[in-house]
């Protein structure tokens, strides 16, 4: 007996909540204002939702990764 695909449930992992440029400082531990001048200059990417800015999580992580001292 094969299988059946259809029987195994397949969940998306959980979505993980956007950061505010202010629970963004509180999470690296800097100033909100060092976390708006990434944003502005691009440093780091944003969305710019109903007039409020978030940061996704991922890209915190990539930002992160690729600003590793090793």
């Amino acid at each position: 007996m094969g299988w059946n695909h259809a029987e195994i449930p397949v969940t998306a992992p959980p979505r993980r909540p956007f950061f505010t440029p202010r629970s963004l400082a509180a999470y690296l531990a800097i100033s909100e204002r060092s976390v708006r001048e990434m944003l502005r200059d691009g440093r780091m990417p944003s969305y710019q939702i109903e007039g409020a800015r978030r940061i996704d999580a991922a890209d915190v992580d990539r930002y992160l990764a690729a600003h590793r001292d090793t």
